[in-house]
Order: structure tokens, then C-alpha cells, then sequence
């Protein structure tokens, strides 16, 4: 089971709801694998989980750089790098690959994707939260 924890909170609202949000799509794909019975087809509600989580990462990620634009966040570049970088290796998952055996290649996605976003949001996340905040983003 996937918890949000309050150590990631950035103190910025918005924001932490968003991450909030993601982690709540990951719960969500967590608990249909752990709930699916050996030989259950899957496949439909896990395309349809990573295809929620993939656009709601792209609406994020475009929610921050929108931001690091508009106070001309010193490290943007690299961190939209990060961002680009997750969206490819999203898009890039090999949903033929689900078929073949759904909870283990599911499980592998939601390893790689929590491991990812609570990375992201402790290290690279915290870097503009002193900006974000001496200028009132909420």
C-alpha cells in the first residue's frame, strides 16, 4: 500500500495537492494489483490507470513550469529535464508487455513510478520551494 507521507509536503498547497493526486492514481493501480486474482484480466483498468496517471503528470509538470517561467526559477532547465525525461519513459511503456503478464508488469510500472515521484518530490521539488514561497505561490 502507497501512503502519502507529510515529510514530502513543500508547504505549497497547490502543488502538494498535486502530488497528493498522483499518489492517489499509484494507490489506485496498487490496489487493483493487489486485489486481482491470478489469471483476472486486468489489462483494460491498467491501461486505463497509467493513461489517467501519464495526463496527470503531464498537467502537473506543465503547472510547475509554468511557474518556474513565471519567476524565472533559476534551475528550470534542468528540472523540466526531469520532467521530460519521465514523460518519454512513460510513454515509451510497452502496454503489450501488460498483457503478457499483467500484475507482475504492473507492479514493475508502480515500482518505477513511486520510486520516480517521491525522488522527484524530495530532492528536485524542494529546490524551488524557497522561491515559490517568498513570492506567495500557494
Amino acid at each position: 500500500m502507497i501512503k502519502w507521507d507529510e515529510k514530502y509536503e513543500i508547504g505549497i498547497q497547490s502543488i502538494d495537492n498535486q502530488h497528493k493526486e498522483l499518489i492517489r492514481i499509484a494507490e489506485d493501480l496498487s490496489e487493483l494489483l493487489t486485489n486481482a486474482i491470478e489469471g483476472d484480466d486486468i489489462y483494460d483498468e491498467m491501461v486505463r490507470i497509467i493513461g489517467e496517471l501519464s495526463d496527470y503528470t503531464v498537467y502537473h509538470f506543465k503547472f510547475e513550469e509554468n511557474l518556474f517561467e513565471l519567476l524565472n526559477y533559476e534551475f528550470k532547465e534542468a528540472h523540466k529535464k526531469e520532467h521530460d525525461k519521465l514523460i518519454s519513459e512513460i510513454n515509451a511503456l510497452d502496454l503489450r508487455a501488460v498483457d503478457e503478464d499483467q500484475v507482475a508488469y504492473g507492479k514493475k510500472i508502480l515500482n518505477f513510478l513511486i520510486t520516480w515521484v517521491f525522488k522527484h518530490i524530495s530532492g528536485t521539488d524542494f529546490k524551488y520551494r524557497d522561491l515559490f514561497l517568498s513570492k506567495g505561490i500557494k
